[in-house]
């Protein structure tokens, strides 16, 4: 069986045949989403912040609606006003706010097509530049028409936009001197606007021991949540606590993370911070050379820890850095593109009811004590020193 599929892998005419099929899917994923965001795009959140800027408290407005806003004509195009970002984060949106909100929503749908251009070229250029072409290929076409990207596109989500200058941020590492500096601390800085992906995420550079440019990204926000307290007339804590509310409301609402299977008990709020020191820890600890392991394991987490819908789970196409820096067995290769298969499709299909849900958080959770386990195995058999570089792999 498996010389069939090596000899069916070398076949370039397959390969082709499979790649044209999948790029047609692609693309009407990709239309359809369009249409989506044109029609709806309710979580791009314009409406908080054009509030904000009109110097109207957002958060309030989503706990206790006063009813002013109605007089504006926002709700044509945003049913009800949920301003679960940090003030910091909404005035990255202050752009948009120049637009109407038709023209805010047209405008916001041609970024994020940028923002998927941008993270394909960002993904060869730092995690997946040891990848088959092939492999590569296939799963960015994959990605693109599969239902994670398609709704993301949709309803307007922040993580396209977040995710793609985490990699930028990534990228920017390698660029010496204080150019370099400024461009990875801007480029963290912006990213946190999806914080729930991109704060686990952010660890990666703790392992990569950029401490200033971590504490400047974080400085930053501390800066603009001081002026936003200033601008709205109220306190620096409730700038943070405010939004802190607005997002809990929704953290039971996730597909398969623990704030849905602990039904938003303090349970999950609690299990969630022991993750996130656990992997800070493993990060602090790891040696070098592990950077497709570190971020394959910090995506599977991020995506669990705290509330995130499916739509978010397009990011799952990074974790083939994995294959690349470890040896692995095919078993796991076939488990990690099954799950690909059943999130990105079968989901779709039972209109991701509680049973596909249970299904997808049981194979989900399934692959990371997989992957926990295989790692826990590779650590254990390779103590040389620190700086060790693994032999580098295939999918």
């Amino acid at each position: 069986m498996e010389a069939f599929l090596i000899k069916l892998y070398e076949n370039e005419k397959i390969k082709n045949l499979i790649l044209l099929i999948l790029a047609a899917l692609a693309a009407l994923s990709v239309f359809q989403g369009c249409r989506n965001a044109i029609e709806w795009s309710q979580d791009f959140q314009w409406d908080a912040a054009k509030v904000f800027m009109m110097r109207i408290d957002p958060y309030e407005e989503s706990l206790s609606p006063s009813g002013i806003l109605d007089t504006f004509g926002y709700e044509e195009y945003y049913l009800q006003m949920e301003a679960n970002q940090f003030p910091s984060l909404l005035m990255l949106l202050a752009p948009f706010t120049l637009l109407s909100p038709l023209s805010a929503r047209y405008t916001w749908l041609a970024f994020n097509l940028l923002f998927t251009v941008g993270i394909i070229i960002l993904l060869r250029k730092t995690f997946l530049k040891s990848a088959d072409p092939f492999i590569f290929r296939f799963f960015v076409l994959f990605m693109l028409a599969g239902t994670p990207y398609r709704n993301q596109l949709g309803v307007g989500q922040h993580t396209l936009f977040a995710f793609f200058f985490f990699l930028l941020a990534v990228y920017c590492l390698e660029i010496k001197g204080l150019r370099g500096f400024l461009l990875t601390s801007l480029s963290l800085f912006i990213c946190y606007f999806k914080y729930t992906l991109t704060v686990p995420l952010a660890i990666y550079f703790i392992y990569r021991r950029k401490y200033k440019e971590v504490g400047v990204s974080v400085l930053f926000h501390l800066i603009l949540t001081i002026f936003s307290a200033l601008w709205l007339g109220d306190s620096f804590i409730n700038m943070i606590i405010k939004p802190l509310k607005v997002s809990s409301a929704l953290l039971a609402e996730g597909g398969i993370d623990l704030g849905a299977i602990f039904k938003g008990s303090l349970i999950a709020y609690i299990l969630a911070f022991v993750i996130l020191i656990a992997l800070l820890l493993y990060a602090v600890r790891l040696k070098e050379g592990y950077d497709g392991v570190l971020i394959s394991v910090l995506t599977l987490f991020s995506l669990v820890i705290t509330y995130h819908r499916t739509y978010d789970f397009f990011v799952l196409i990074v974790v083939i850095a994995l294959f690349y820096n470890i040896e692995t067995s095919a078993y796991m290769k076939a488990y990690y593109f099954l799950m690909m298969i059943y999130i990105n499709f079968i989901l779709r299909l039972f209109s991701e009811n509680l049973l596909s849900r249970i299904g997808a958080g049981i194979i989900y959770y399934g692959f990371i004590i997989y992957v926990c386990f295989v790692l826990f195995r590779e650590h254990t058999l390779r103590n040389g020193e620190k700086g060790q570089i693994p032999e580098k792999r295939g999918f």
